[in-house]
């Protein structure tokens, strides 16, 4: 046998080393792997349908991520709701939510507004282009940039010009701390009540002329929540009483909770795996209610309901494209060839989404205890997978 040369014998180590590595790394793949199958989501799907495996397979990918803990969700499809629940109602104990265990619903909030608000419009009570400030119960010439005053559809579509929040919280979103972000915010907010908005809402400046750019705005639609209160003569939770929550049933939605309610809340979390406090006290007509699965369902059912002239009107495009718009708070979007209509929402720790298929009257809502990064686009994901 002749002998090895060094670099044949180097070339030999190198591939031993390589097939070493390679065989480590399959085998970590496969631990990993064989771990993931054996991590078993506590739930209540029964597994009979093709729409159960749907839903338990899109389950099965959002909890790949640890940081997710609960999800209850409800596909409603023609007169059927389907309800499914996963994880734990809390990090610190094995409890399955239930449809009527109690989340924040945070900036699907606004959809709720927006329906108020398309219903004044019908009403005569509103108009979609005219000078929003008629409908304030004070003088606010503040609120115009350029001769441009806030209209209903800059406010709905946030191209109103208003300051993401009243009161401002640049500053605090500026430092992009999750972890100091509800404290600091709850300190800002404590103790500001309506009369402290309505003085506010006198010395702002608009940050662009009202219909020219788009930014984020909670302070936009606490204002339309004023327009309303306005022209009705009523307060904003009265309405939302009378106009959508006991008409539909829905027993377990508003801005405050009793105290079985709070019983059924279920506990938020930040991207780090702590428990978070809820929105602040008057986060209102911008992200400020609480609702369950159970009743969402009927509100789902509802925003489906295309007969309704308040229904179609606050689905109707009001900027952008078919395949990217804006309608009236909601987002409009071709999905496959079909519309879709969707919104989501995210408080310090729990996560919405709502995805409507008008077409095939069919709808979704789902509802997570996290705020982990990304946890609104995983939502909305289970949805149109499922779909």
């Amino acid at each position: 046998m002749r002998s090895m040369t060094s670099r044949q014998a180097a070339t030999d180590t190198r591939s031993t080393l390589w097939i070493g590595c390679a065989l480590a790394l399959l085998c970590t793949l496969i631990s990993s792997s064989a771990l993931a199958a054996a991590i078993t989501i506590p739930s209540d799907n029964p597994h009979r349908s093709s729409l159960d495996n749907a839903v338990q397979k899109a389950a099965n990918e959002f909890f790949r991520n640890r940081c997710h803990v609960g999800l209850s969700m409800v596909v409603v499809e023609g007169d059927q709701s389907h309800f499914y629940d996963y994880g734990s109602t809390s990090r610190t104990k094995a409890e399955l939510a239930t449809p009527q265990s109690v989340y924040e619903l945070a900036s699907l909030t606004k959809t709720f507004t927006a329906t108020l608000a398309a219903q004044a419009v019908l009403d005569g009570r509103m108009n979609m282009d005219g000078d929003f400030r008629g409908y304030l119960p004070a003088d606010y010439s503040n609120l115009a940039l350029d001769g441009k005053p806030i209209t209903l559809r800059t406010l709905l579509t946030h191209y109103s010009g208003m300051p993401r929040d009243i009161p401002d919280s640049d500053a605090i979103f500026g430092e992009h701390n999750p972890s100091t972000l509800p404290a600091r915010l709850i300190a800002l907010n404590q103790g500001f009540g309506r009369n402290q908005f309505l003085a506010t809402l006198q010395t702002i400046t608009l940050r662009s002329e009202p219909g020219k750019n788009q930014a984020y705005s909670n302070a936009g639609f606490q204002v339309i929540g004023l327009g309303l209160e306005n022209v009705y003569g009523r307060p904003y939770e009265v309405l939302l009483r009378q106009r959508i929550t006991e008409p539909l049933g829905m027993t377990s939605t508003g801005l405050t909770l009793d105290n079985a309610e709070k019983s059924r809340l279920v506990l938020g979390y930040d991207r780090d795996g702590r428990p978070t406090p809820y929105h602040v006290q008057n986060a209102g007509a911008a992200w400020g209610l609480y609702s369950s699965i159970d009743d969402m369902a009927k509100y789902l059912r509802w925003q489906l309901d295309t007969r309704d002239p308040a229904i179609r009107l606050s689905h109707q495009r009001l900027v952008g494209t078919p395949d990217d718009g804006e309608a009236m708070a909601w987002h409009v979007q071709i999905d496959h060839g079909q519309p879709i209509v969707w919104h989501s929402g995210g408080s310090f720790g729990m996560s919405s989404q709502m995805v409507l298929y008008p077409n095939q009257h069919r709808g979704f809502v789902l509802l997570a205890n996290d705020a982990c990064q990304g946890t609104e686009s995983a939502l909305k994901a289970i949805a149109t997978s499922i779909h």
